[in-house]
């Protein structure tokens, strides 16, 4: 499974922490999700300054070539959007914090439904990996090669039907494991 290098990326989100200090992991990295240009985020970060840019990418074969979602952190919300109600973003205590996103475009395919992870700036350099079980799609992040060093993140998608991944795109225990 091929897998995307958060360093090599430019996020081009801004964050409220100096550039120098490293977030912790469960601050470094959200779950978005949306219709047409309207979505949220779900992450542990607590952000307090707002617009904040952020690009919103889906690693993993599936989506290979696509360039990230680009992005604003518009506000802060009470709960997810809709798109994200049956979402997690681990660990699941203290909850995870949610917040509006609103894309600069609306994504160029037939379904307007989209989902990413966030990689916030002053998040440690790491190989960002999706897979998909039966019933959701996982997203994590791993401190080097994926499914052969820590896990610094996971969060899960649920897609409310059941789904079949082939050979290339299925979980390994490690992706899920706690």
């Amino acid at each position: 499974m091929q897998t995307l290098l958060a360093v090599v990326l430019a996020m081009g989100a801004a964050t409220n922490a100096p550039a120098a200090k490293q977030a912790p992991a469960r601050e470094s990295y959200g779950l978005a999700g949306g219709q047409d240009r309207v979505g949220c985020v779900m992450t542990h970060r607590k952000i307090v300054r707002f617009p904040l840019a952020v690009s919103i990418l889906s690693p993993g074969p599936a989506f290979d070539g696509s360039p990230p979602l680009r992005g604003q952190v518009v506000s802060a919300l009470s709960k997810p959007c809709e798109s994200l109600e049956n979402a997690s973003v681990e660990p699941d205590e203290p909850a995870a914090k949610a917040y509006a996103v609103r894309l600069d475009k609306t994504p160029d395919e037939e379904n307007s439904y989209w989902t990413g992870m966030i990689a916030f700036d002053g998040a440690a350099p790491a190989s960002l990996r999706t897979c998909g079980s039966r019933e959701g799609i996982h997203f994590t992040a791993w401190k080097g090669k994926p499914l052969r060093s820590a896990r610094l993140w996971h969060a899960y998608y649920y897609l409310d039907y059941e789904a079949e991944p082939d050979a290339e795109t299925e979980c390994r225990e490690r992706d899920y494991a706690e």
